[in-house]
């Protein structure tokens, strides 16, 4: 029996005897080591004594009723409080000892040090887990608004191309077509003055000039139209552009074409940006021969281009969207007679224009805007009366295929 005893008490692990009320009657030397506790201290004290807060619960509600119930319970996790230090987790397994007065219970505790550190490793593994299914879910969701969001776009570029490609087709037919018959009115109608000998300054002569003005609006108009339509479909090439040089073509052209104008022009250090040459040419001629139509009539005409390099959101249509690139900002300003403010978008229409004594039909600033559309830029104007005019172009400085790395 002694020997027994000298072995009980040092089992390899803690071991503990307590009566029906739960106060212990025994507790080997490896549990009272373990707790740092003497065993006097314990001895005639509730077994909940060296039970943490929570395990006390569990001990009350489950551990010691299930103990009772059945005799005998096993695998049961508590923690252990000792005297000092950390509180130590343990397995329990614990059986009735005798089921007759005096009642004793016989509990062994092993100490589970590790377990806690698989629980967490568990817990971990499970938040992973659960986070790269929320992730994947995310991203299949968003793959699928993706897909939904290209067939919508597929579709509508589509429809926008074969739009595009029938707006063409009938403006060239059209305006093709209307040539010729207008072409002829004009030639019969030359040959008809010709021959007629219509007297001056009669209701006749008056009529018959009405009539000459109208073919010759009638042909201005059709081919500026078909210059409208063109413009903004020509095959050229997107390139590296120097806008300077530009300019400087489109002056020249302006000044072949007009005879005795005079202005002067500053053109400012401009960064090289992608576009297609012939419309962004055509673009400055544009604005170049809009500033001259549109001179005050008191003072030599000047023109300053001016740029800057800026970040702007390339998403026009979606407000939600963000993405900033590098674009050129370019301002041709001049000193000519200037609008009021609230035809700020009516100039850029077509056939719209306010100096009803130019030689022009309303197309140039309209073909502008579309050629800067083309470009997924913007155009803009201010301008104020008797001040001047400034028109404001923002392109990207690369196009679409920077915009996809």
């Amino acid at each position: 029996m002694g020997e027994a005893e000298h072995i009980l008490q040092d089992l390899p692990c803690g071991c503990v005897v307590f009566d029906g009320a739960g106060m212990i009657t025994f507790a080997n030397r490896t549990l009272c080591s373990v707790l740092n506790y003497q065993s006097d201290a314990i001895l005639g004290h509730s077994i909940e004594k060296i039970l943490t807060i929570s395990s006390r619960i569990f001990h009350q509600t489950h551990f010691f009723p299930l103990l009772k119930l059945n005799g005998t319970v096993s695998e049961i996790f508590l923690t252990l409080k000792p005297m000092t230090g950390s509180p130590i987790p343990v397995m329990v397994n614990a059986k009735i000892q005798n089921e007759s007065d005096p009642i004793r219970y016989v509990c062994v505790f092993v100490p589970v040090w590790e377990r806690r550190k698989y629980e967490e490793q568990l817990l971990e593994t499970n938040r992973v887990q659960q986070k790269a299914l929320d992730e994947n879910a995310m991203l299949n969701r968003l793959k699928d608004e993706l897909e939904s969001n290209q067939f919508a776009l597929d579709r509508k570029i589509s429809i926008l191309s074969e739009r595009s490609q029938e707006y063409l087709q009938m403006g060239k037919i059209f305006m093709h077509d209307m040539q010729e018959p207008v072409r002829k009115i004009s030639l019969f109608f030359d040959t008809f003055m010709r021959n007629a000998h219509i007297a001056p300054n009669t209701d006749d002569a008056r009529h018959l000039s009405v009539i000459k003005k109208s073919i010759l609006r009638l042909r201005s108009m059709m081919g500026s139209m078909l210059d409208f339509v063109q413009v903004s479909n020509a095959s050229d090439p997107m390139t590296l552009l120097n806008p300077a040089d530009l300019i400087t073509e489109a002056r020249n052209q302006l000044m072949r074409e007009k005879d005795a104008i005079d202005f002067n022009i500053k053109i400012g250090e401009l960064p090289e940006f992608d576009g297609r040459q012939t419309q962004i040419k055509r673009v400055f001629y544009e604005l170049l021969k809009n500033a001259v139509e549109n001179k005050a009539p008191d003072r030599t005409l000047s023109i300053e281009v001016t740029a800057v390099i800026s970040e702007e959101n390339i998403y026009r249509n979606h407000s939600s969207k963000y993405k900033y690139t590098d674009h050129i900002k370019i301002e041709f300003a001049d000193n000519g007679v200037g609008f009021d403010s609230q035809f700020n978008d009516y100039v850029f229409r077509l056939l719209n224009k306010l100096n009803t004594d130019s030689p022009g039909l309303g197309v140039g600033l309209a073909l502008c805007k579309q050629v800067i559309s083309s470009h997924y830029g913007t155009m803009k104007v201010k301008s104020r009366v008797g001040e001047g005019t400034t028109f404001i172009i923002t392109l990207p400085l690369r196009q679409i295929a920077d915009y996809t790395n």
